[in-house]
């Protein structure tokens, strides 16, 4: 995906007017144009292009000798970047969950019986005595005028759905139902 933004980037970039003072010239980008600066920024070179490491730098590096090759001015004060924060998530869920209620509790294995991730770049995420809603498939679907979470006030619950597809005799059984 970052090759492709990046090539999307050269590209535009590329075919901008060249803005150097007391000059009109118009930079031609052709097919070998692009090809040799994908060539380029697909080798050993730049050491896989990783965020946070040296190729991630020497990337940087090369996009912005580009840009001011071509003449281009900074788009983002005096800079050709935008910071972007960037975060990993590696959730490492416990083994196993209980859920207690009133009639006594329900023990689950993880994987087998509940998945649990998070989007948070938070150390921990604790659904300790959240209510839990249920949300049929999770399928949000206007197309079928199908929302499972629609009217449900989320705030401090959390919603159980189940995973897979519900099949397509459910899916369409109402439609058919519908036509006759």
């Amino acid at each position: 995906m970052k090759k492709y933004l990046i090539v999307l980037i050269l590209v535009l970039f590329a075919g901008c007017k060249n803005d150097k003072k007391n000059s009109s010239e118009v930079v031609v980008v052709d097919q070998t144009t692009i090809g040799n600066h994908i060539e380029r920024l697909a080798s050993d070179d730049f050491l896989g292009r990783k965020p946070f490491t040296e190729g991630e730098v020497l990337t940087v590096s090369y996009l912005k000798d580009e840009f001011e090759k071509l003449g281009l001015l900074a788009g983002n004060g005096d800079s050709y970047f935008q910071d972007v924060p960037m975060v990993e998530i590696t959730g490492t869920p416990s083994e196993n969950m209980t859920i207690s209620g009133k009639n006594g509790s329900l023990n689950l294995k993880s994987l087998k019986d509940f998945v649990a991730t998070t989007n948070k770049a938070v150390n921990d995420v604790n659904i300790e005595n959240s209510e839990l809603v249920f949300a049929g498939y999770g399928i949000v679907a206007p197309e079928y005028d199908w929302n499972d979470y629609q009217g449900i006030d989320w705030s401090g619950k959390t919603a159980v759905v189940l995973i897979n597809d519900p099949g397509l005799n459910l899916v369409i059984q109402p439609y058919l139902k519908a036509m006759k």
